[in-house]
């Protein structure tokens, strides 16, 4: 039997070329090795966000594109993605008040149309600073929460739901190209046939290139990201984001009935290198400290995750500056085979409508948008 596409990996992303490539009729088979969202796509800071720090960073395209796909899943999966308000405090800032109140007014200009609220100052007696240390003045905007694994699953659902073979515990371990098909060899004892396949493989995107023989000349970042939950240092629904002294945010969410913190950026050498260390630990609370009266220590840790990012090498000198943008990087030779570089899970949905724009005409037909207004199981 012969597929029209394999996709190589159960992540966000490739779970969303899946749904994508079902809805435009074509026969799509997906393997996961592990189980859908083992890793980076479950290891995420739950967050739907436009990402108000590449500002600085100048990517004014992403954040366009992530804050007009998040309002589309505020419409499309209000089931798993909820809108949450974020206090951004100005006490121990690294930029200067004129500066943040700037790149909120942009943030709000790149949003427009949105249904959540514009940002704002807050005044010195709003509520939402009593957590916050004496004397803390700051701005509050909007994004929203999900959950990562969840929405991973919705996409692998619609998939299924309209022709996709989704098959976990499964991983590829050879692949030819021979008369402009890719004869695919699984781990469970099967060979099948594809006319093109989808390198989805986060951490492993280059290992996998490796391993079918493809080169390629587009780089890879690993950086390795921590989070930390704590008991709830605050009560209600909003969240905080917290400039640090080395220019980094890190956010402070609620979540599951207490405080999320993260994310740490620790570049690493190996996709497997995914756990918390002391030092991370160590930078979160600190992080906190700064500015919650609640003081917190690594003993009041009460849960850690930690998830390797995947991220397009644009020789950025700092973690924190690489892009987060995605890079789809298409070898075009019969039997054609995409790999994903980067991305973030709030555009995984308009990575996957790019990336069937770029396959289908190899396939012999055009693709269309298929999935901007469809609502998520």
């Amino acid at each position: 039997m012969t597929h029209d596409l394999l996709i190589i990996g159960g992540g966000i992303n490739g779970c969303a070329i899946a749904r994508e490539a079902a809805l435009l009729g074509f026969k799509v088979l997906l393997v996961e090795r592990e189980t859908l969202a083992a890793h980076t796509s479950s290891a995420s800071s739950k967050l739907i966000h436009g990402g108000l720090r590449y500002l600085e960073t100048y990517e004014f395209r992403l954040v366009r594109e992530a804050l007009v796909e998040r309002e589309r899943m505020l419409a499309t999966g209000p089931h798993l993605i909820r809108p949450m308000a974020f206090v951004l405090p100005h006490a121990h800032a690294v930029r200067p008040r004129w500066m943040v109140r700037a790149g909120l007014y942009l943030y709000d200009l790149l949003g427009l149309g949105s249904s959540l609220p514009r940002s704002r100052a807050l005044h010195r007696d709003d509520p939402r600073l009593a957590p916050l240390t004496s004397g803390t003045s700051g701005f509050l905007y909007w994004d929203a929460q999900v959950d990562d694994a969840a929405l991973v699953r919705a996409n692998a659902q619609d998939a299924a739901a309209n022709g996709a073979e989704i098959v976990t515990g499964v991983a590829v371990t050879d692949a030819q190209r021979d008369e402009g098909r890719w004869t695919v060899t699984l781990s469970d004892g099967r060979q099948v046939e594809a006319r093109a396949i989808v390198n989805a493989a986060g951490p492993w995107v280059r290992a996998l290139l490796d391993t079918l023989g493809v080169a390629t000349t587009s780089g890879l970042r690993l950086i390795k990201g921590s989070h930390i939950t704590v008991p709830a240092l605050w009560e209600g629904e909003h969240a905080y984001i917290l400039q640090q002294p080395d220019r980094r945010v890190v956010f402070a969410a609620p979540w599951q009935g207490e405080t999320m913190i993260g994310t740490t950026d620790v570049p690493v050498a190996h996709p497997g290198d995914a756990g918390i260390d002391a030092d991370e630990v160590a930078y979160l609370c600190a992080a906190a400290n700064r500015y919650f009266r609640r003081q917190i220590g690594p003993a009041d840790v009460t849960g850690t995750w930690s998830g390797i990012r995947a991220l397009y090498d644009n020789g950025a000198d700092e973690a924190r500056t690489v892009t987060r943008d995605y890079h789809l990087d298409l070898d075009t030779r019969a039997a054609p085979i995409l790999s994903v570089f980067g991305g973030k899970i709030t555009t995984a949905r308009a990575l996957a409508e790019h990336a069937m724009a770029m396959l289908a005409p190899m396939l012999g037909t055009t693709a269309r948008p298929v999935t901007r207004d469809r609502r998520l199981p």
